[in-house]
């Protein structure tokens, strides 16, 4: 997607943090496709403080799908600035056990062009049911 036509930041993140993880937790594409579609190869992404590039994030996948059943993603709210995106979210996930999880997450994104994280910064919380 171009990022110069996304209109709705939230619905535009919202559906890009879900399409990513159907693909990773029900998918069965090798991971290093998936992290292509969704991240620029220069990607950094900064998780509470916690630094992964792209063979790492590949390398995250295989235990993401060992351990997760499912879930999805719901922005609360969003902003952006040209190729910028803040967002204030929900993970609401479900273990292969059946354990449910909800953790909220500040996002600070830089997309590319084309509507894939180049650069991304959060902080997360988990949330009591």
């Amino acid at each position: 997607m171009d990022m110069k036509t996304v209109a709705d930041p939230r619905s535009f993140i919202e559906d890009l943090h879900n399409r990513y993880h159907n693909d990773v937790v029900h998918g069965d594409e090798d991971p290093a496709t998936v992290i292509d579609r969704y991240y620029a190869p220069e990607i950094e992404l900064v998780s509470d403080g916690i630094s992964m590039g792209r063979e790492r994030l590949i390398k995250h996948c295989k235990p993401v799908r060992k351990s997760v059943a499912g879930g999805h993603y719901e922005v609360l709210e969003a902003v952006r600035d040209g190729n910028r995106i803040a967002a204030r979210l929900i993970i609401h996930g479900i273990t292969q056990t059946g354990a449910t999880a909800k953790i909220e997450v500040f996002e600070f994104c830089e997309m590319t062009d084309d509507g894939r994280f180049a650069n991304v910064t959060s902080l997360t919380r988990t949330l009591k049911d």
